[in-house]
């Protein structure tokens, strides 16, 4: 089974891509995905600033 289709598994990568020295618990998994959404999150609306910034000129 690919790691994209196995949503477990993409929790423990998110938890030791974020946390690479802390114990893979439920915890930790939850703060990993909440930083992972949150850092797409950000990157989108810097991109659609950059944007904006690039074609207002």
């Amino acid at each position: 089974m690919a790691l994209a289709e196995n949503g477990a598994a993409q929790l423990v990568a998110l938890s030791r891509k974020w946390f690479p020295g802390r114990a893979v618990d439920a915890e930790a998994m939850a703060e990993a995905l909440w930083l992972e959404r949150d850092h797409w999150e950000k990157m989108a609306v810097a991109v659609c600033n950059g944007i904006a910034k690039a074609f207002k000129g």
